[in-house]
């Protein structure tokens, strides 16, 4: 057991955390799935802007869930910079990739290799 136990204080500020954590996510899923369904995708850059949209909103469910669930909004901001500066090298690392990759992709089609 720990040294010490929870005051009924510090627990009921603990649960209440959880389900703010909770609503917070639920709303934003239900945004995602609202805006999946009734966007306009089929018109223009209509598709990026909704792909653009629909990443936003994971990596902001992403904080919320790393912040409570893995206790990073109560740790000093050098532990959380640690951990959050490589994914948001990773992030950036993959759109690179991805980029470099379709320019590439329409050279190549541009110069009949395909």
């Amino acid at each position: 057991m720990s040294g010490h136990p929870m005051t009924p204080e510090e627990y009921k500020s603990g649960v209440s955390a959880v389900w703010r954590t909770t609503v917070i996510l639920t709303l934003i899923t239900v945004l995602e799935v609202g805006v999946a369904l009734v966007w306009p995708w089929h018109e223009g850059n209509g598709k990026l802007v909704l792909n653009l949209l629909l990443v936003f909103m994971g990596l902001l469910k992403a904080y919320w869930i790393m912040g409570e669930f893995m206790h990073l909004s109560y740790e000093k901001r050098s532990l959380t910079m640690s951990i959050l500066f490589p994914v948001l090298l990773l992030v950036w690392f993959v759109i690179a990739l991805l980029s470099d990759g379709t320019f590439w992709m329409n050279i190549r089609a541009s110069w009949g290799g395909m």
